[in-house]
This record gives structure tokens, C-alpha cells and sequence, in this order.
């Protein structure tokens, strides 16, 4: 198998080089012929990816976060290469969504499994138990043993994405958060961040049209979905498959800290779409305009003001997934 594997060396809160050096020869023993690539800038991955697919890769593997696994993929798209992921990342939400061996953000252990990863970096030699190494190790085994299957993506104004759009509140709160802050804290950054600026961030009259209907609505904090899974922890889109043709459209309406703490509880309790505040939606094309121009980010990363036409593409990205992967994700194309 020849494979490349590009690492995004500030895509987590340590370094790991000496643990990916240990999935790279655990892949050779396999058989396979695996070239690693490290990013030095933004989007760069994107270009590595694209260039992997004209050398002949057959696997592209995206070692870090879930901005490393967006870039790694927006190469990919409709080409014969599939995606390849090992978790590193602060958030890893599309690896803990296929089922991919990852470390969940919002469990205690996770930070003591990186600070014992980053110990073992810092001395440069290997310590026993290395729990960050064996996750690592096992999404390997995912690239070896797994099966290949087709998956949509959204597009957003020429970028792709695997995860989500998030328009208003949210958008803001990934703005505001410093690459210090991600490293220091992790997950823990955005809940932080999300508590303060719901304070102080006010809903504003929306415009969706979907598949044509037009719906207007007040609201701070539209999220179009590809999967289930928001921020590795809850799933905000219920109904949401990888290749039915269509995105899951979440609206929450009101404004003010208590509605953003209820909506939170309710989505963590999965009882969202009973709560009159929410409006939920599934379709293939969304464009957004709203009264004032709210921040729109795709997959955890800035990148656009409203208004935004966004659209699914179907069957358009093929990835590696564990061999039994989770059903409510995969149903039947629409």
C-alpha cells in the first residue's frame, strides 16, 4: 500500500513525533511504503494531499486535529485516495465519530495521557504504559484492517467539509479562541470561551433558504451538519448520515446565558428536537443571509461572513473506517 502521511506539527497540545515514528515503522512492518510529510503553514496540507494523489498515494493519512483531517481532505475530494486518519489533535470529533481509536477531550484521563506523551518527547526516549501511544497504534491497525467506503461532504464557498458549518455564536467563539489557549486547555478552551461570549452575543434575524423554502427565524447559532458528533462530546445532529445526499440543519433560537445553558443540556441529553426553541431540517442546498453578518467556520477553522450558499456533494470523499462501523451513520442514499 502506498500511503503519505502528512503531520501537522502544532495539531495537538504535545508534540508526538517520536510516537508517529513508531505508527510509520508499525505500517511498513505491514507491508506498507509510507512517506511522511510535516506542514510548515496554513492549508499547506491541502496542497500536500493534492500532490500525494499525482505521485500515486492510494492512503493519505491525517495525523492531528480535526483542522489537519479538513485540509487532508479538502485535497481528496472526488479523487480515487482515500483518507487515513490517526486522532492527535485537540479535537478529534471525526475520528470519535467513525468509531477511530482516539483520545475523547472531555475525559480527565486525556490530560495526563498527553503530558505523559509530551514527558516522553521531552526526555526523547520511550516510557512504559505510554497509553497515548497504544490509541495511536490501534488507529493504525483501523488504516490496515479497516474498509473503504464512499462519504459526502459539505461545501462552503470552494472548501469542504467532513464535520460541520457553524454560523453565529459558535463561528464567534472559534474566532476568539487563541492557539495558546487550544494548547493550554484543549476541548476545555471552548467550553471556557462559549460560556463567556453567551453572555453577551444576541440572536439576529436569519433568512435560510432550503432547497428552495424560505424559513426566516431569529437566532444566534445555525449548525449544518455532515455527521452526528459536535466538538467529540454530543450529537447535535441526530438524524445525520454520511451519504444520504443531505446536511442536518440545527437552528437555536433565543438568546441570553440561561437558554444557551438549557440548549446545551438538552443537546447533552439528546432532547433538543423536542425543545420548541430548535428547528431541525434535512436538506442538500442552504443559503444563509442575516440582518447583520455572522461568522461562518467549517470544521473548527474561521473562514466566512454571511451570506453563504452551502451544499452537500455526495458520495464525494472515500475514507478509511474501523470494519464494523457505526450504523446510524451509514443509511440509504436519498
Amino acid at each position: 500500500m502506498q500511503a503519505e502521511l502528512i503531520y501537522n506539527p502544532s495539531g495537538g497540545q504535545v508534540t508526538i513525533r517520536h510516537e508517529l515514528d513508531n505508527v510509520v515503522a508499525f505500517l511498513r512492518r505491514c507491508g506498507w511504503s509510507v512517506a511522511p510529510r510535516e506542514t510548515s503553514r496554513p492549508l499547506e496540507a491541502i496542497e500536500l494531499a493534492r500532490d500525494a494523489v499525482n505521485r500515486g498515494a492510494r492512503v493519505v493519512i491525517a495525523a492531528g486535529g480535526d483542522g489537519t483531517v479538513n485540509e487532508v481532505a479538502n485535497g481528496l475530494v472526488n479523487t480515487d485516495t482515500a483518507l487515513g486518519v490517526l486522532p492527535v489533535g485537540t479535537t478529534n470529533s471525526w475520528a470519535l465519530q467513525m468509531g477511530i481509536p482516539a483520545l475523547n477531550p472531555i475525559l480527565p484521563g486525556t490530560q495526563a495521557a498527553k503530558l505523559f506523551a509530551g514527558l516522553e518527547e521531552w526526555i526523547a526516549r520511550p516510557l512504559p504504559a505510554n497509553y497515548y501511544r497504544k490509541v495511536l497504534l490501534d488507529a493504525a491497525r483501523v488504516l490496515v484492517e479497516g474498509q473503504t467506503v464512499a462519504v459526502d461532504v459539505g461545501e462552503l464557498s470552494g472548501r469542504y467539509f467532513l464535520i460541520s458549518a457553524g454560523i453565529g455564536l459558535e463561528a464567534a467563539i472559534v474566532e476568539s479562541i487563541s492557539l495558546k489557549e487550544k494548547r493550554a486547555l484543549g476541548s476545555w478552551a471552548y467550553v471556557l470561551t462559549a460560556i463567556e461570549s453567551a453572555y453577551k452575543y444576541s440572536s439576529t434575524d436569519v433568512r435560510l433558504k432550503l432547497d428552495g423554502k424560505v424559513i426566516d427565524v431569529s437566532t444566534s447559532l445555525i449548525v449544518v451538519s455532515n455527521i452526528q458528533l459536535y466538538g467529540g462530546m454530543a450529537a447535535i445532529g441526530p438524524k445525520a448520515c454520511v451519504n444520504d445526499g443531505r446536511l442536518d440543519v440545527c437552528i437555536l433560537k433565543g438568546d441570553g446565558f440561561f437558554t444557551f445553558v438549557q440548549h446545551a443540556m438538552n443537546i447533552l441529553s439528546h432532547r433538543h428536537l423536542r425543545d420548541p426553541k430548535v428547528e431541525y431540517y434535512q436538506c442538500r442546498e442552504i443559503a444563509v443571509e442575516s440582518l447583520r453578518p455572522l461568522p461562518v467556520h467549517v470544521d473548527g477553522e474561521p473562514f466566512a461572513m454571511t451570506p453563504v450558499a452551502i451544499r452537500a456533494v455526495p458520495s464525494s470523499l472515500k475514507i478509511i473506517v474501523p470494519e464494523i462501523a457505526p450504523g446510524s451513520l451509514f443509511g440509504s442514499p436519498h
